[in-house]
């Protein structure tokens, strides 16, 4: 859950890094999260617009610890476009997020400062 709340906390984040094990707990956590809106929505007979807000609330923190996986991985963040593919798109993304992440100098300035 630490995980979860932490991308949340660093939702327009955009030029840090998310580690694996970040990404990956974000991604189960909202998971179930979405799992148990849809079973209420199912039991209540609700035409699901809770999923629908929730997948509002969260798209953004999505997307943000996305490419800050990106940026962890040592790829370019336009990698992330690989998703407009159709069908093999999706797979390179996943491909892309479960790699390793890389030595930080490449987030550096001239200067030793952070991007």
């Amino acid at each position: 859950m630490y995980w979860y709340i932490e991308a949340f906390k660093h939702y327009a984040d955009f030029k840090g890094v998310a580690h694996r094990q970040a990404f990956w707990m974000f991604m189960l956590v909202s998971l179930l999260v979405s799992l148990i809106i849809a079973t209420l929505e199912i039991l209540t007979d609700n035409p699901g617009w809770l999923d629908a807000l929730y997948s509002l609330i969260t798209i953004v923190p999505f997307f943000a610890i996305v490419v800050r996986r990106i940026r962890d991985t040592g790829m370019p963040i336009w990698s992330v476009m690989v998703i407009l593919i159709p069908i093999v798109g999706m797979l390179l993304l996943i491909y892309f997020l479960c790699l390793p992440s890389q030595p930080r100098a490449h987030l550096l300035n001239p200067r030793g400062e952070p991007i």
